[in-house]
């Protein structure tokens, strides 16, 4: 893996040329986790910040009673951990690895020096924080106000507008997905997304194949809206 190629294609870095992004490129180094495999957890102290080259992670966060509530799936270009790294706060998520992944990994010190360096950096970090703050409020206003079909119908549109790819048949969401993890998602039981997410196909608002979603009838799946 050439590194400086790959940092080129990350957005928190694509505005950096030359020398300081070879600068970037020597101070990190890749690591690789497999399907399953935590990254990180609620409660550890930050110390380094986590560029995904490859591969999907989830982002969650487990109740007392076990329960577990995702609040994002990132992929190839995304990066994670600035905020304990920022705030010197302890992580305020768990980070596992939905599939074989690798990172690229930036030690704290490290980081905080390419900051001073390169102030861009820092609003890119900016503009990435106030997305998933508004993505966050989404979240938020769905759990409020949404039936459970609704909650549903929210994700799996996010999910396209992130993650879709045009397909023959409509917009296909580019993870795989199992009905456990939409279940973390819109926080209910998976038999009860099964069923739902049955009734989406009934109505030909979308297409299941091998764990792959594709949404043919945008318009029709938001009249599942509560």
């Amino acid at each position: 893996m050439e590194k400086k190629s790959v940092l080129k294609r990350v957005p928190l870095f694509s505005k950096i040329e030359g020398k300081e992004l070879e600068k970037i490129a020597e101070i990190s180094h890749s690591k690789k986790y497999r399907k399953d495999e935590d990254i990180f957890s609620e409660g550890e102290v930050g110390d380094a910040l986590y560029i995904l080259v490859s591969g999907v992670v989830k982002v969650f966060r487990t109740s007392s009673d076990g329960r577990i509530k995702t609040l994002a799936l990132l992929q190839k270009g995304d990066f994670l951990g600035e905020m304990a790294i920022l705030e010197k706060e302890i992580r305020s998520a768990n980070v596992r690895a939905v599939e074989d992944t690798e990172m690229l990994v930036i030690n704290k010190r490290d980081f905080e020096s390419s900051l001073t360096s390169n102030p861009q950096i820092a609003f890119r970090i900016m503009e990435t924080l106030c997305t998933r703050l508004r993505d966050a409020d989404k979240q938020i206003e769905s759990l409020t106000f949404q039936n459970v079909s609704g909650r549903l119908v929210i994700a799996l549109l996010d999910l396209a507008e992130k993650h879709g790819v045009r397909a023959e048949k409509g917009i296909k969401i580019n993870m795989e997905l199992t009905h456990q993890e939409l279940s973390e998602m819109v926080g209910t039981a998976r038999e009860v997304v099964s069923r739902i997410l049955n009734d989406f196909r009934k109505t030909n608002c979308i297409e299941i194949e091998k764990h792959y979603i594709t949404i043919i009838d945008k318009d029709e799946l938001k009249k599942m809206l509560y």
